[in-house]
């Protein structure tokens, strides 16, 4: 009898465990990369800097630093450095659409490629 009570509690801590483990992910998800999205239209590269790409060969990253408009037309001037996964160059006049977090700035980008929104700029 009180093996089989031990069992049942276990599950019900196991799931307890795991239903706290899923929350407390989306939350650390949420804060560190979640945000509001801007949009900027992409100049001149300011810069460059090496990154690593997955095979190790270093290659150049560029920096480009613009004024970004969210969807309620709030500007903001930011600035984009580009990553190993795409390290660019990206063309002139593309729209790139920046995700801002408080806490930590922008935190990704991708480039639009939807006629439509960037004809709201």
């Amino acid at each position: 009898m009180f093996k089989k009570r031990f069992i049942d509690h276990i599950g019900i801590l196991l799931l307890s465990i795991l239903i706290i483990e899923v929350i407390g992910t989306l939350a650390w998800q949420r804060y560190r990369y979640g945000g509001d999205y801007y949009y900027m239209t992409i100049g001149h590269s300011i810069g460059t800097y090496t990154v690593e790409v997955p095979v190790n060969i270093p290659v150049n990253a560029y920096i480009y630093r613009g004024v970004a408009k969210n969807d309620q037309g709030q500007k903001k001037v930011l600035t984009l450095k580009t990553d190993n996964v795409d390290p660019g160059p990206f063309k002139k006049e593309a729209v790139v659409r920046l995700t801002v977090n408080k806490h930590y700035g922008v935190t990704n980008y991708k480039v639009i490629k939807n006629k439509q929104h960037q004809m709201k700029f």
